[in-house]
């Protein structure tokens, strides 16, 4: 049997939307918990039962046989049936929210019973008071952490309440016999001898402590109440924190979790745009089982995602074949050009690590072309309360873009734009300019939705052992570049 959420009639809600998720999500962790109260239930029997089997144990090797040992055997297993039926109950979705409740209540109420209550079968009659002065307490404690069990707090909170109060009037009925001497805080100006003798004796109870007694079985039950509580925290922490590892890496999302407003405002600032894109990936969808396809791109995703994670950036998106980092989200630092730039060429190479692998099962090449700027955007947070993500938008984040397309046209695996290197070189020492080696200026280049021509450089493609992907293989071993009909590169056959 499956838990579904309960089919109720659309009602109009005024609040709108965000109110109704939230109902939602109240519901599906209602349905959780309740799951958990039940695995709760069925541990909480198994303890109970295994401390029922260690009591009667005890008795049944060191005390006397005679009957009784019988009257406290039978109370203990009258113990066990009532777990047993209860437990029995909430396996098969019986119970009634209520009787949990009195069960817990009968558990006490039958514990106090056997602990203050007088054995008719005893031959020689014990005071009274002794019998709230040997830990006896103890067991009420067991049954309120037994209940904590079932993670209802609720129930734990009942059930240390009961105890309580039931402690509290077998106190006050054995303080109310004759026989009884009762001890209160003027005990201590009385002479050390005479508190001694007063102590001693059977018929003495200790008002103080039995009311620390019942101020300790309700703190602990206070303590165990809140488990719910902390759990539903908890859930509503983790849920947090997996949106935001979904873009950034895990360092970063133990610092963002922490603050109430993660993404800070709206805002400007510089930061590194870069976008790497799978070159024929549509036409390769079009020609291979979707099975393949999605083992593709997820492969892609996880080692592009790695990469930029390993140099302290963000993945701002995924937009199918294609991924998005940035550098200097959420908080700008002083290397973010370096640590973008270090990510593309890094993106190059895992690239050409995973090809290897790929020729060496017999699988195509992946042909991964990156574009990488550096400049001004708008950074905050977009959507609604039922889904939030961070957004970068502006001029820098289209011409990281355009320079990813362009690379195709100008046969390297890596464009950058001018802005961004001039930011490498300006950084002096601070910066790392064995990062540059191997770049090439191409001089200015009209892109496609912007008046300005953008000054380019370039990692050159390496064609030595390439073989594409077969969708974008033609005639003769060409391979003919999208967008670009009067441009196509020889590649061996």
């Amino acid at each position: 049997m499956t838990d579904a959420l309960p089919r109720t009639a659309p009602v109009f809600n005024p609040a709108g939307p965000v109110a109704d998720e939230r109902i939602r999500q109240r519901q599906r962790l209602g349905l959780m918990l309740a799951r958990a109260e039940r695995e709760g239930a069925r541990l909480q029997y198994w303890a109970r039962s295994a401390a029922l089997a260690a009591v009667g144990l005890f008795f049944i090797l060191f005390a006397e046989w005679n009957a009784a040992l019988a009257f406290t055997l039978s109370g203990l297993v009258v113990f066990y049936l009532l777990g047993f039926c209860h437990y029995g109950l909430v396996k098969r979705r019986l119970n009634p929210p209520w009787l949990s409740f009195v069960v817990g209540t009968l558990d006490i109420v039958l514990l106090i019973f056997l602990i203050v209550g007088t054995n008719p079968f005893e031959e020689t009659e014990m005071p009274l008071a002794m019998q709230l002065r040997e830990g006896s307490f103890a067991y009420l404690l067991i049954f309120v952490c037994l209940a904590a069990l079932t993670l209802s707090p609720r129930l734990a909170l009942w059930v240390g309440v009961s105890a309580a109060a039931s402690w509290s009037a077998a106190v006050v009925w054995v303080v109310a016999q004759p026989e009884t001497l009762v001890g209160d805080a003027r005990m201590i100006d009385m002479p050390v001898a005479e508190r001694l003798q007063l102590y001693f004796d059977p018929s003495f109870v200790d008002v103080i402590e039995q009311s620390t007694t019942v101020v300790l079985i309700l703190i602990i039950a206070a303590v165990v109440s809140r488990s719910r509580r902390l759990a539903e925290d908890y859930i509503a922490a983790e849920r947090a924190r997996i949106n935001l590892a979904r873009h950034f890496s895990p360092n970063v999302v133990d610092e963002l979790a922490s603050t109430d407003e993660p993404f800070g405002p709206v805002r400007r600032q510089e930061v590194a745009v870069l976008f790497a894109d799978i070159v024929g990936f549509t036409a390769y969808s079009e020609d291979h089982p979707a099975e393949e396809v999605f083992a593709l791109l997820r492969e892609f995703h996880r080692r592009m995602e790695q990469v930029v994670f390993d140099h302290g950036g963000t993945v701002d998106n995924y937009i199918g074949d294609c991924i998005m980092a940035t550098f200097g989200v959420p908080q700008p630092a002083d290397d973010d050009v370096v640590r973008a730039l270090r990510c593309a060429r890094a993106m190059s190479a895992s690239v050409r690590q995973w090809n290897a692998r790929r020729a060496a099962v017999g699988l195509d090449s992946v042909d991964v072309r990156i574009g990488c700027q550096y400049g001004p955007v708008v950074l905050g947070a977009v959507g609604s309360e039922r889904k939030l993500s961070i957004a970068v938008v502006g001029d820098t984040c289209n011409v990281a873009s355009r320079l990813q397309a362009l690379c195709r046209e100008l046969d390297a695996e890596i464009c950058f734009g001018s802005d961004l290197i001039d930011a490498v070189r300006s950084m002096g020492n601070e910066g790392d300019e064995s990062a540059l080696d191997g770049i090439v200026g191409r001089g200015a280049v009209t892109v496609r939705g912007r008046d300005e021509p953008v000054h380019v450089w370039v990692v050159p493609r390496s064609h030595q052992g390439w073989r594409g992907l077969r969708s974008l293989r033609g005639k003769g071993g060409a391979a003919v570049v999208p967008g670009s009909p009067a441009l196509a590169i020889a590649t061996p056959v």
